[in-house]
Order: structure tokens, then C-alpha cells, then sequence
């Protein structure tokens, strides 16, 4: 079967051609989020992370993985993992892309990323789409998520059980003291080593009464981490797009403002500017702070669980694409589901 190649897609589907890794990961992302209970509890969350102090910041700048679609093109060292290191993409959309992006923000930096919005967005509705399965909050302007093993404490549940779940969780903090600490990729995303911190709840929000306090809009979309989305999540996309008044600024967020925030301000692009070659939609959210969609997991030291999932996302990205081209003419009526079921005719 021949390769695909990022940015080789042209005429009507039925001339593409895909690898068999496309086969093979197909439908992993699915069957991730229909473990059982028990396959399930192995994430469970049991520890808090401590995720965006609430510290006084100066600008936007100051918000880790900012960007956005008015940014110059910069070397971020994500640079290097695109296949063509020279090749300059084209700016072609950016100008009417009204979209920016970022990891997770405190209270404080809230105060400096609303007033950047309100000024470039001028009279459109502004949108936060927080990108972020996980359960997660500000206590007393910081922000902080309930973790579990490698972020997935809330594999395969819905949007709302979600939110459900986050508001009364959220609520009943006031008045306690929780343990926090800072929980990354250095120390394997286990608690060891890190500095406990004892904070005292004097408030505790929602990310959505949060948003919504300051006048703008919220929207969630429960996407797992570090992974491709299953179907559901790609589905939910979709309507979000679709409902948006135009125009609109969409500011997106994870939580590190890499992985998620990367992929999904690359399907966004490819959704609004479908006449773009695929490679040149990829290589400008690199280029512009995001992480790069080809990447297989090859650094240093990478952890052997994340390779597989990295090696998963790159040969199933070009799916996105795929579905654009299918669907750019009627405005992406079809759903992403039934589109993927008849393309590979699946039950």
C-alpha cells in the first residue's frame, strides 16, 4: 500500500491512499475511552496539582505558550522536528484566523489575557474553548487540577459528567485546606520530589464562572491528554465550530498549551482555510509556538508511553485533513463520526 505523506492529499477521497499504521490506529482512540471500571481506576485522581500560581505577570507574553494567529513565525525548538527544516509556510487566512491559544491561566493571568483579547477582537464575541478532559479549577486565583496518573483521571467520561462532577467538587472546597504541588513531565508526572504547598481555600471557581465573570464566553471540550481524540470529542469540535457566530475569537486552551492546544488550532485552520495545503497549516502552528503534529516521540529520554501515543497522533492527523476535503462544500454538515464509518466502512 503506497505511504501517505503530510500534504499530498488531492482529488476526491477515493484516489487517497493510507498507510496501514492508519488501519491499525484507526479506532485506538475509541477503544481507549471504553475501558471498564476496573481498566479505569488505575487514573483515578488522587492528588492536587498545582498548575498556574497565581503570581503577577506583566502581558500575555508572560502566559506560558501564548500565541497567536498574528505572531510572527519564530524557532521554538519544535522547529526542529518538522521534516523540512527550511520550508517557510504561508500566511495566507491568518489575517481573518481569529484565534489564539496558550497553556492554562491563574486569576492574574486572566487580568492581562482579557483586556490583549478585548482590544484585537473589538466588537466579536470572544470564546474561551477550554480544551481539557481532566477536572480542573481555580482555589484562590490559582489554578490547579484533581490528578491522576498521567493526567487521564477522567477517561472516557463525558463533557457534562464532567463539568457536573468539576462544579460540585470545585464548590465544596471553600473553607478547607488541600495539599498541592507541582506534578510535570520531569519528575515522570508523579508528586515525588515536589514541594507540597498547604493552601487555605478562601475561593474556589469553575473555569467556566471564572470566564464567564470577566464577559466572555465559555466553551469545553473534554479531550483526553497526550493523545489523538476519540470520535465523540471530534464530533463535539464540530457542532462548537459550526454554532460560532461569525466572526468570533477563539482563544484555546490545555493544559501546557502544547499537544491539545496544537492540534486542535490546526484542525480549526484546516476547517477555516480548507483550500491550504495540509503541510502548510501544520507547519505555521509550529512555527507560530505550537508543538509539531509530526512528531513521533524521537527526543532524548522520551518516555516509552508517550512515544507510542505521539507515533498514534502523527499518522492520524492527516485524517483531519482527509475530512475537510471531504466535507469543505456543505460546510462540514456530516459529522465526523458517520464520515469516518462510511470512508472505512466501519459498523
Amino acid at each position: 500500500m503506497p505511504a501517505l505523506l503530510f500534504g499530498t492529499f488531492s482529488g476526491a477521497m477515493a484516489q487517497r491512499e493510507f498507510t496501514p499504521e492508519v488501519y491499525q490506529y484507526l479506532n485506538k482512540a475509541n477503544e481507549r475511552e471504553n475501558l471498564d471500571e476496573i481498566g479505569r481506576k488505575g487514573y483515578d485522581a488522587k492528588e492536587w496539582r498545582m498548575e498556574a500560581p497565581n503570581n503577577d505577570v506583566k502581558s500575555v507574553d508572560d502566559i506560558f505558550a501564548f500565541r497567536w494567529m498574528g505572531g510572527p513565525f519564530r524557532n521554538t525548538g519544535a522547529d526542529s522536528e518538522l521534516p523540512d527544516t527550511n520550508y517557510v509556510p504561508t500566511r495566507e487566512g491568518l489575517d481573518h484566523l481569529y484565534l489564539s491559544g496558550s497553556s492554562r491561566f491563574s486569576d492574574k493571568e486572566m487580568k492581562v489575557l482579557v483586556p490583549w483579547l478585548k482590544e484585537h477582537a473589538g466588537n466579536m464575541p470572544i470564546y474561551i474553548l477550554d480544551l481539557r478532559q481532566e477536572t480542573h479549577g481555580f482555589v484562590n486565583g490559582n489554578h490547579v487540577s484533581w490528578y491522576g496518573y498521567i493526567n487521564w483521571s477522567n477517561l472516557g467520561r463525558s463533557r457534562d459528567y464532567v463539568m457536573h462532577e468539576e462544579d460540585s467538587l470545585f464548590h465544596s472546597l471553600r473553607g478547607q485546606t488541600i495539599v498541592a504541588g507541582k506534578i510535570s513531565s520531569s519528575n515522570n508526572y508523579v508528586m515525588t520530589n515536589a514541594k507540597y504547598i498547604n493552601v487555605s481555600v478562601d475561593s474556589a471557581w469553575t473555569e467556566k464562572e471564572m470566564v464567564e465573570s470577566y464577559g466572555l464566553r465559555y466553551e469545553r471540550l473534554a479531550a483526553l491528554d497526550h493523545v489523538f481524540p476519540c470520535d465523540r470529542v471530534i464530533d463535539d469540535f464540530l457542532e462548537i465550530y459550526r454554532s460560532l457566530p461569525r466572526p468570533a475569537w477563539v482563544h484555546m486552551h490545555c493544559q501546557a498549551g502544547r499537544g491539545r492546544t496544537t492540534l486542535w488550532m490546526s484542525f480549526y485552520d484546516m476547517l477555516s482555510n480548507p483550500d491550504l495545503p495540509m503541510k502548510d497549516i501544520l507547519y505555521r502552528q509550529t512555527q507560530l509556538g505550537g508543538t509539531s503534529m509530526y512528531y513521533k516521540g524521537q527526543r532524548k529520554g522520551e518516555q516509552k508511553w508517550r512515544v507510542s501515543l505521539f507515533t498514534e497522533t502523527s499518522y492520524l492527523v492527516p485524517l483531519l485533513y482527509a475530512y475537510v476535503q471531504d466535507n469543505k462544500a456543505d460546510g462540514y454538515k456530516r459529522s465526523w463520526s458517520d464520515w469516518k464509518r462510511e470512508k472505512f466502512g466501519l459498523k
